[in-house]
């Protein structure tokens, strides 16, 4: 496609909107400090700025590293900083990554259902959704299923038989980590870190309804939400450092199948790519200073 046909389509008509991106993707990353800040509760004392830092530090880790190895940071601040169990910080991390898909896969399914049994509706492909929803849900069954029946499998005599001893050490390790992270959570506390997912992600999705207000496109705000859940997914494939290309690659499909043009969607991809990684690295770099920073004394202390 022509530069000069791009160009034309990337150009916003408000202003305005493109600021209420940034505010909804910054309350949406305070909401999900607030939720990393309450699971660890009851483990560790951590402020909600402080958690915010450090999601925000291993946003920025994992836009520049493949595969989302950028968690490491992570648990390296929960194994040095807040003197956690190897254990218990990949459980708390892989929780804290099981409320986010939570999230995500209620919004597909409605999203589906919705797309199912409404004639003429402006969201993604039917296919597209269902191979996606059925990629979340996967996900969570790994999660849940291996952390509660991956030790009783593994205890199963003639499946301890054919499985290796190393499969069944990993499920019995997978399951502790998992419950030592949720170990100390109330009913109440779940509810509310539940809640607190899925307002973040509808935060999300609002924020992407704004790129297309900016441009002044007409894509009602249910249509925004799931194509933006949906496009969570092109963040787990293989790709250069900032997802160039991937992105807007999948982006492009994803918004056509949803009524734009191809200039258009080429166009609002680009520009939300552009937004996007300005708020990562603009808040991720802050936070990744803030979180070396503070590691500083606390080594020396130890020292």
């Amino acid at each position: 496609m022509p530069l000069s046909l791009v160009a034309q389509h990337l150009q916003p008509r408000h202003l305005t909107p493109l600021l209420a991106i940034v505010a909804l993707t910054l309350l949406g990353q305070l909401l999900r400090a607030a939720r990393w800040a309450l699971l660890l509760r009851g483990r560790a004392h951590v402020g909600l700025l402080e958690a915010l830092w450090v999601n925000a530090a291993t946003g920025l880790a994992n836009y520049v590293l493949p595969f989302r190895t950028g968690e490491g940071l992570r648990l390296w601040w929960l194994a040095k900083r807040q003197r956690q169990p190897a254990a218990a910080a990949l459980g708390l991390i892989v929780a804290d990554h099981a409320f986010d898909l939570g999230g995500v896969t209620a919004v597909l399914g409605a999203g589906t259902v919705l797309k199912a049994t409404a004639t003429g509706s402006q969201l993604p492909a039917l296919p597209a959704l269902v191979i996606i929803l059925g990629l979340a849900t996967a996900a969570l069954m790994v999660i849940a299923g291996g952390a509660y029946l991956g030790p009783r499998l593994a205890m199963c005599s003639p499946v301890r038989r054919k499985l290796r001893r190393s499969w069944t050490e990993a499920l019995t390790r997978h399951s502790v980590a998992f419950w030592d992270g949720l170990g100390s959570l109330s009913r109440r506390r779940l509810a509310i870190l539940l809640a607190t997912s899925a307002v973040a992600v509808s935060l999300d999705g609002l924020a992407f309804a704004m790129l297309f207000f900016a441009l002044g496109l007409a894509v009602p705000i249910t249509s925004a939400i799931v194509a933006q859940v949906a496009l969570l997914f092109m963040y787990l494939l293989p790709a250069a450092p900032g997802y160039v290309g991937t992105l807007e690659a999948g982006g492009t499909l994803l918004l056509t199948s949803i009524g734009l043009t191809p200039g258009a969607a080429v166009g609002a991809i680009v520009l939300w790519h552009v937004v996007a990684t300005a708020s990562i690295v603009g808040l991720g770099v802050v936070a990744l200073h803030r979180v070396l920073r503070a590691s500083k004394p606390a080594c020396g202390t130890r020292e």
